[in-house]
């Protein structure tokens, strides 16, 4: 019995530290609307970039798919801030979290929705990773032969 309640307890705290947190500096938002695939707005009007990644521009191939996407994920949860800039446009810049601990900015990359943005996230290795196991399977906007980055797009 003893041994059983020893395993049991191992397991438990294995799936626990499984299991992803929302960091303690976040704060909780409510949504107001989706601007695209890497913008939102909360309901006292705060513009929120999303850091580390970039989704194709709304008139560009995929820029529906991915705000779509966020609009599914963010979907009737509730949403955390992690506060990381202010950019130049006044836009507050930070990582969404679920309350399930989900990293939001991430698991667009993962899912091929969106360039992990190495200008802004050099230091984000996990986003390098999710974004070359996207393109290795070909998922989302990878599945094109040659996508067009956003930051190129937008200089044409």
């Amino acid at each position: 019995m003893i041994l059983r309640s020893v395993f049991l307890g191992a397991c438990i705290a294995l799936a626990q530290s499984a299991v992803a947190e929302v960091p303690s500096d976040a704060v909780p938002f409510k949504l107001k609307r989706i601007s695209d695939g890497d913008t939102v707005v909360t309901t006292e009007d705060i513009r929120i970039r999303l850091w580390g990644i970039d989704t194709p521009e709304r008139d560009q191939r995929y820029g529906s798919d991915a705000t779509a996407a966020l609009t599914e994920m963010l979907y009737n949860q509730q949403l955390y801030l992690e506060t990381k800039d202010v950019d130049r446009y006044g836009r507050t810049v930070g990582v969404i979290y679920t309350a399930e601990g989900d990293e939001v900015n991430l698991e667009l990359v993962c899912d091929g929705h969106a360039w992990w943005y190495e200008r802004y996230a050099k230091k984000a290795t996990d986003y390098k990773q999710c974004q070359e196991d996207a393109q290795k399977n070909k998922r989302g906007l990878w599945a094109e032969d040659d996508p067009v980055a956003p930051w190129d797009w937008r200089r044409r």
